[in-house]
């Protein structure tokens, strides 16, 4: 007891055990298997390494599936990020005995499987789908629009998945900004586009930040929602991991794929928050 007392950290220890065990250690063993030269079934590390998996890489096939991977992540991400700040502004500014209802609304698709509410997308955007049928009956469109298996589809979906997640981040940052702030701003004679952009929003940095880390990340890392609103044309880097780790058990192509998306992610994310600190700083006129 009196160790713990001494030194806090200690109690951090048996999380980062179960960190490490759980997520590091796997993911070094793929890392480690990517440098490995690809024998299909075959999943044991060895002391040959070789960048052949990384050299498949350059092909304009696959650059093409990253650039597109990213694509999609990023506009889901900025679509889920002004879409969360209006939603978390509107929550913000609702009565105290109604905030707690409309927020379990906004949780609500948390509380059904990614599966059934993509299931739900393909019934409304499917050429014989809701929407469809709808603007055929109403004499809008003549032949059905072709809304699945496209990128959009896919957007759309993700958008829908992890839109709950950026609205709870910028929520947070609301919280903390004291009501006093804005009206100050508005007695001062600011109008609420001025509020808004040079006193709300520099306050919302952290939360926004944290929205757009864990939507991106998400996004980057989805499969489920690509594979079933995608189809072919529009498939990202998961399911080519997928393809490559359960249909062709090329187990080292498969985690090179591994490799470049994580690393792809950290770089992107990296970038995005040490920008987000700069202007943070130059905000605050600590820079």
């Amino acid at each position: 007891m009196s160790a713990l007392r001494r030194s806090p950290a200690l109690l951090m220890l048996p999380a980062c055990l179960l960190v490490t065990g759980c997520l590091l250690l796997p993911i070094a063993y793929l890392i480690g298997l990517s440098f490995n030269p690809p024998v299909v079934g075959e999943v044991e590390l060895t002391t040959t390494l070789t960048l052949r998996n990384y050299a498949r890489l350059l092909d304009w096939f696959y650059a093409s599936v990253l650039l597109k991977t990213l694509w999609v992540s990023i506009v889901t991400t900025a679509i889920s990020a002004v879409l969360g700040i209006a939603l978390a502004l509107s929550l913000w500014r609702t009565p105290a005995q109604w905030r707690g209802l409309l927020v379990v609304v906004v949780l609500a698709p948390l509380l059904v499987s990614i599966v059934a509410r993509t299931f739900g997308w393909m019934l409304l955007l499917g050429d014989a789908g809701i929407i469809n049928n709808a603007l055929i009956g109403l004499g809008v469109i003549r032949e059905p629009l072709h809304m699945m298996f496209t990128q959009g589809a896919v957007i759309v979906g993700l958008v829908h998945v992890f839109l709950p997640f950026m609205v709870l981040s910028v929520l947070a940052a609301f919280d903390r900004i004291d009501p006093a702030i804005p009206e100050a701003a508005d007695t001062l004679g600011a109008g609420p586009f001025t509020i808004f952009w040079q006193v709300i929003l520099p306050l919302l940095n952290p939360g926004v930040a944290a929205g757009v880390t864990i939507v991106f990340s998400l996004a980057m890392s989805s499969y489920v929602t690509p594979a079933l609103m995608g189809g072919s044309s529009a498939g990202v880097l998961t399911t080519l991991v997928y393809q490559q780790l359960v249909v062709t058990y090329d187990w080292h192509f498969g985690a090179a794929l591994v490799a470049v998306l994580l690393a792809t992610t950290l770089v992107i994310l990296g970038s995005v928050l040490y920008a987000n600190a700069v202007r943070t700083a130059r905000w605050m006129g600590r820079r």
